[in-house]
């Protein structure tokens, strides 16, 4: 069965989702809710479809980068996603543990279609995707034939991933042979690179050459080393007793558990953090006093912050406060 028929198709025919080759799907840990599935989340995808919304959304590294959320005629993408599923059941949650590589870039998928229907072969395919990999652009060039659907990223002015619907994750090469085949299309996905330079990917060192070692450098002249003196001994007290001084070792300093529910804070946030430090400055500054302030900020009602923010803000103090307890000197 084709993935369109599966998530559904947007307005051109096409996935509603992108296909996520080698994703693995994750098992559902028990949370009750949205909020506190996504708060154990690292770098994985989420998917949702239920009577009223179809959602997919984008974590790196705990954070929602992207995605992309349909209610009926409304359309949500970027991160706010995340906020058109707060109240969704969790059972009809999917979580795809996916490379960082492909999560990074996969949200291009949902950018606004620039390109329609162009054939593919009207165009020569290494310089096509050459005028769209812009600097200060990214983007997601669609290939799509009767049977196949073939993705490129673009980020960075460069090519950064491509594959196929049920391919291997690559290059332009994993997708530039859909090009020649009759009838394929072209879709580009474009819109501005906020996210800086890519990191380029890794390249590897040539092998050693054949001809054989290289001759060794002679060794360094020896260094004469002069023995120094040994340390005086303390003179001893007036009394005659011999009497030995125990320095203590220093204390290994303990993150304040304020400073580490600030952290979250901050984190979670970011800017948006000065509208809820103020709530936990003013709680009692012990373990019990922060866990209650934490579990208020689910019921508060904060500007230009949901209440499934405000829930996973709440999520990650909380977790912050366990480790706090655990990691405490044992007396």
């Amino acid at each position: 069965m084709a993935v369109g028929e599966v998530l559904g198709s947007d307005a051109d025919g096409l996935p509603l989702f992108p296909p996520l080759p080698g994703g693995r799907a994750a098992a559902q840990s028990g949370a009750r809710s949205v909020a506190r599935l996504v708060a154990g989340l690292r770098t994985a995808v989420i998917t949702v479809r239920s009577d009223e919304v179809a959602a997919m959304v984008v974590f790196v590294d705990h954070q929602p980068v992207d995605g992309v959320a349909v209610r009926g005629d409304r359309r949500v993408t970027g991160p706010d996603a995340l906020d058109e599923i707060a109240d969704a059941p969790v059972e009809r949650v999917t979580v795809t543990e996916v490379t960082p590589d492909v999560a990074r870039v996969v949200g291009s998928y949902f950018l606004p279609t620039e390109l329609r229907a162009v054939p593919a072969g009207f165009v020569a395919p290494e310089d096509f995707v050459r005028s769209l990999a812009r600097p200060g652009q990214r983007g997601c060039l669609l290939v799509r034939t009767d049977d196949s659907l073939g993705m490129v990223f673009l980020a960075g002015g460069r090519v950064v991933l491509g594959y196929r619907q049920d391919g291997q994750i690559g290059g332009f090469e994993q997708v530039a042979p859909l090009f020649a085949r009759p009838g394929a299309t072209l879709w580009a996905r474009l819109g501005p690179d906020l996210t800086g330079p890519m990191p380029e990917p890794e390249t590897v060192p040539p092998p050693p050459s054949l001809a054989g070692p290289a001759p060794a450098a002679p060794p360094p002249p020896p260094v004469a080393y002069s023995t120094p003196d040994p340390p005086s001994r303390p003179h001893a007290p007036a009394n005659g007793s011999a009497a030995s001084e125990v320095v203590p070792a220093a204390p290994v300093p303990q993150v304040a558990p304020l400073d580490a529910a600030l952290a979250e804070v901050r984190e979670v946030l970011g800017a948006h953090a000065v509208r809820v430090e103020p709530i936990l400055r003013r709680a009692e500054p012990t373990v019990e006093g922060l866990r209650a302030a934490a579990e208020a900020l689910r019921e508060r009602r904060v500007r230009l912050l949901s209440p499934a923010t405000m829930d996973l803000v709440a999520d990650r103090v909380l977790a912050a406060l366990d480790r706090q307890v655990a990691s405490a000197p044992r007396t």
